[in-house]
């Protein structure tokens, strides 16, 4: 959330317009809906539905990934998405790293509350694509993974482009200055 509130005022910033974000090209936008409730329902239904809904959404979404492919950030945020699932398939679960933990302010208590996050050790494997990356923000401070990192840049750079997509359209094609004057 805190990219994407800091890609809102850059891309404000830089002269883009959140209206622009509606005239976004993208293809099949109901595929990250439904990725969303099926990994909604396997959350409320827990047990073997919850990996079952986690892996129905991933494909989702990267089916939407892939007919969006030409759209900036997509691609940041489909290699977060398989990092992600490599290191959760190689471990069964997402492993956290306790010095991250301590550096982000918290214990692994706080982080490995559920099924989906489990402590790293030394049978961890790629243990560095696990949540390794200490993020202490005040409100709310969290450990996540290199994947993670790759999909909020994916969706910044996504938010970003989109706002400034209206400005590219608007600007002539070619301005240049010719003896004190501008012509097209």
């Amino acid at each position: 959330m805190v990219v994407l509130l800091v890609a809102l005022l850059v891309g404000r910033a830089a002269g883009g317009a959140l209206g622009a974000l509606r005239s976004l090209p993208l293809q099949a936008p109901q595929l990250v809906v439904a990725a969303l409730l099926v990994q909604l329902v396997g959350a409320v239904v827990g047990g073997p539905v919850h990996p079952l809904g986690l892996a129905v959404s991933a494909v989702l979404v990267l089916t939407f990934l892939a007919r969006n492919r030409g759209l900036r950030g997509t691609g940041l945020v489909a290699a977060g998405l398989l990092l992600n699932a490599l290191v959760v398939g190689a471990n069964g679960a997402m492993p956290v790293s306790s010095g991250a933990a301590a550096r982000a302010g918290l214990t692994l208590e706080d982080l490995v509350v559920d099924a989906r996050h489990e402590p790293a050790d030394e049978a961890t494997r790629l243990r560095l694509l696990g949540d390794v990356v200490p993020v202490p923000l005040p409100l709310r401070a969290e450990v996540v993974s290199p994947g993670d990192v790759l999909v909020a840049a994916g969706l910044g750079q996504l938010v970003v482009a989109g706002m400034l997509a209206c400005r590219r359209r608007t600007l002539p094609e070619r301005v240049r200055l010719d003896r004190g004057s501008v012509q097209p």
